[in-house]
């Protein structure tokens, strides 16, 4: 009898007894496996069991992603030159866009213009658009970009602009021919030239880089993969259904957060509902237990482990979160634990589980001016269960303290739980609507993190300007204004007392914005704007308050925005508020948060296109080098030591003359 092809191969197999662990026989070569460390090679043996004890992840770090983008709206600051090799990947790319918007240029300057004509406005330039993103990230995924002018080109300034859509791809940016690499994400907004300087810095603004703020999504999300030390069909499949049960709402619906590939590798997609909290998603991945039969075995032994090793009380904690509400009641055993680190370890997993009793024990160490847990307790505050005594706390700590990060922390956190309760109310009132009319979780959490009315018990508003950025009214304590540059752009007016300061002189952008006031009683201030190119030449007269200031600077500007306003962009509003502060004309500090877009650019684009540079340290050790000054880079434990805000600067007192203690 003659056998066929695949009976002959059927055969084959079947002799050569290939245990069912290998995937399925195969004509082609049989696949090595590779060699794996886990990631938690030197984790305590408790840990034995964890996805991390037994895998590696692969794709965590971030990924390098830019191109080639068109800001338009510079009032004559652009460029007229572009490289010819960029030139046509633009105009390409502005064809696109016209087949894809239909009515993309009309009712702009641009209407009637060749593509070639547009990027070589003097209302345009092309530029650099960078930015990074992380394997696993799920889609709609927001994140801030940088926006360079070209080397060469003749770009005076970027203040004002918006970038109009820009395509992503990993690695350095491609033109027209040349070597194209996946799409990730895209990127558009208003582009935000920072007006602040780092303390003692001596360098000016550079008004050819900015950055947009939020405007990155992810489009086209990368799987992260976990690899297991040793193949097995078996273990591998273990592993999935563990994140599936851990993690059961994926990004495809049910089940869909961990997908097998083969007997070694496990591709995973963050869920939709850890969006925002990225780094949070992957240390409960890497920390949950393969085997969940017995929840509060692992939680009895973690925390055992706990008291007896308390170096390893920062990741225990990462694993009794990993483990659920049922470690609730061991965690509360070590609340009192005479040494801190395990007592703050236990504090941080008892307030993310939802545990009331961790409460009282964190209100404590916020009040504590010799506590070095401070800061994080204040932090612990806004996702803490309970209501009334946590409000009072935070309000308390932003009327009588004086250290500026703990002030911002207890904002942050007053925020958070005003954010946590608006959503709250809008889910139970958008339960009791007809299932047709009923608005998604998604649009749910914008509507919640976007606007924050009056009459909630932590006594905040949020106020949504334009669709552009946040403004947060937080009337406890010292004036102070906060301002953020990454994330969400944002704006919060601290204090009871943010008025404008009169007499009052104050000028900017080459005397084209200025606002008088000339006596100490004065309860309106004059203000001129001359706006750019051959606009209109704006004056007014406006209120003291900082609210309705910064409401009129951001009106207008648009046919859709016909109310009175000066149109100014999230940029041009904190660039005013800088100079008012500059001239004495309020009593608010400024403090905004650390920059850390480009550090953190550099540092993606390294290892995106090369192996990070490491040292080897005391027992074989690996020390990452900082890839800006070549420095050993801090440990993750030092990192979240350090203060993620900076006041870059000071107010100034009017003199007894009504001008200023400092000298333009």
């Amino acid at each position: 009898m003659k056998l066929t092809p695949a009976a002959t191969t059927l055969m084959l197999c079947i002799s050569l007894l290939l245990p069912a662990l290998s995937g399925g026989c195969s004509n082609g070569p049989t696949k090595r496996p590779r060699t794996v460390n886990p990631t938690f090679q030197n984790a305590p043996s408790v840990l034995r069991g964890t996805i991390g004890y037994e895998t590696k992840l692969r794709r965590a770090e971030a990924t390098y992603i830019s191109g080639y983008g068109l800001i338009v709206g510079l009032d004559g600051t652009g460029s007229t030159n572009v490289p010819e090799n960029v030139a046509a990947t633009m105009e390409k790319e502005i064809l696109r866009m016209a087949d894809s918007e239909s009515g993309a240029f009309v009712n702009t300057p641009f209407e009637d213009l060749s593509p070639r004509e547009i990027i070589r406005h003097p209302d345009t330039a092309v530029v650099l658009v960078e930015g990074y993103v992380s394997a696993g990230m799920p889609e709609g995924s927001e994140f801030d970009v940088l926006v360079r002018a070209l080397s060469g080109s003749t770009a005076e300034s970027l203040e004002g602009g918006k970038l109009w859509t820009t395509y992503l791809q990993i690695g350095p940016a491609s033109t027209l021919g040349g070597l194209q690499t996946q799409t990730i994400g895209e990127a558009r907004g208003e582009v935000f030239i920072n007006p602040f300087t780092e303390p003692g810095a001596q360098t000016e603004i550079n008004l050819r880089v900015g950055r947009v703020i939020g405007g990155g999504n992810v489009t086209e999300p990368l799987p992260l993969e976990l690899l297991l030390e040793t193949p097995l069909h078996s273990r591998a499949q273990a592993i999935k259904r563990a994140i599936n049960e851990r993690f059961p709402d994926g990004p495809r619906g049910q089940g869909t957060t961990a997908i097998g590939r083969d007997d070694q590798v496990i591709q995973v997609f963050s869920p939709p509902a850890y969006k925002d909290r990225f780094n949070e998603f992957v240390q409960l991945l890497l920390h949950t237990s393969i085997n969940q039969s017995f929840p509060e075995q692992l939680a009895r032994k973690y925390t055992r482990s706990m008291i007896e090793d308390p170096s390893s009380a920062g990741q225990l904690s990462w694993a009794l979160r990993a483990v659920g509400p049922r470690a609730i009641p061991f965690v509360r055993d070590i609340y009192e634990f005479p040494e801190q680190g395990p007592r703050i370890a236990a504090l941080r997993a008892g307030a993310h589980l939802g545990d009331t009793r961790a409460t009282a024990f964190l209100e404590r160490i916020a009040f504590d001016e010799y506590s070095p847990n401070r800061l994080e307790a204040i932090e612990l505050l806004g996702v803490a269960a309970g209501h009334g005594s946590i409000e009072r706390t935070l309000q308390d700590l932003l009327e009588d303290e004086g250290e500026l990060t703990l002030r911002i922390a207890a904002y942050e956190a007053l925020m958070e739980r005003a954010k946590r309760e608006r959503l709250e109310r809008l889910i139970a009132s958008n339960s009791s609507r007809p299932s047709g009319q009923r608005a998604s979780i998604e649009q749910l959490v914008y509507y919640a993190e976007t606007v924050i009315p009056r009459g909630n018990s932590q006594g905040v508003e949020r106020i949504d300007i334009k669709s552009r950025f946040q403004l947060d009214i937080v009337p406890f304590g010292d004036p102070m204004v906060y301002v953020t540059q990454q994330g969400t752009p944002r704006i919060a007016l601290i204090g009871d007392d943010t008025d404008l300061v009169t007499p009052l002189f104050v000028t900017a952008w080459s005397d084209r914005f200025i606002m008088v006031a000339e006596n100490e009683n004065d309860q309106e201030v004059r203000l001129r704007y001359e706006t750019s190119g051959n606009g209109p030449i704006i004056t007014t007269r406006v209120g003291k308050d900082l609210d309705t200031l910064i409401k009129y600077m951001a009106r207008g500007g648009s046919a859709t925005d016909t109310r009175p306003g000066l149109g100014f962009t999230y940029s041009e509003i904190v660039g005013a508020l800088a100079a008012i502060q500059d001239s004495g004309g309020t009593r608010a500090s400024f403090a905004t948060e650390t920059d850390r877009l480009i550090a953190e650019l550099l540092d993606a684009s390294q290892t995106t296109t090369q192996e990070r540079p490491a040292l080897i340290g005391g027992e074989g050790e690996e020390i990452e080098l900082d890839p800006l000054t070549g420095d050993p880079k801090p440990t993750p434990e030092d990192d979240e030591d350090r203060s993620p805000y900076v006041v870059p600067l000071k107010p100034k007192t009017n003199d007894s003359n009504g001008g200023t203690d400092g000298s333009r």
